[in-house]
């Protein structure tokens, strides 16, 4: 199995080590997902993984929105954030009706997470930080 070091670049960090910290663990339970993914006896781990991701993108989610509560489009990151839990929610609805494709959910966490840090994030903490150096000034 890889490990965090194989996947977590530090083109990644945002700049706050809270955050970045929650996201490498949001990549370690991507890690374990993809780790079990062609192991049908695990399917009660399968569910353990969907349950702790869906329990701690809440937290994360509420933490990393509490940096940028100020932010021009808020709402619009907030919004991004709603539908990644929904489409969380919708595999476990899958795997309840035994018809998930673990492949294509460690796939989208894998993608969006990548996605999400690098062309979302990063650039509402810099924008954040532009705009606390200005209320400063």
């Amino acid at each position: 199995m890889r490990n965090i070091d194989t996947v977590w670049k530090p083109e990644y960090s945002v700049g706050v080590e809270e955050i970045d910290a929650q996201h490498r663990y949001l990549f370690e339970l991507w890690l374990m997902l993809d780790s079990i993914r062609d192991q049908e006896e695990n399917r009660r781990s399968r569910r353990q993984v969907i349950l702790s991701l869906l329990d701690y993108v809440d937290l994360h989610f509420s933490t990393e929105e509490g940096y940028y509560r100020d932010h021009p489009r808020y709402a619009e990151h907030r919004a991004l954030h709603r539908a990644f839990v929904d489409r969380i929610r919708a595999f476990e609805q899958e795997m309840e009706e035994d018809r998930l494709n673990l492949q294509a959910m460690a796939d989208f966490l894998r993608d969006w997470l990548i996605d999400h840090i690098v062309n979302t994030d990063i650039r509402y903490f810099n924008d954040m930080k532009e705009i606390r150096a200005g209320s400063r000034s």
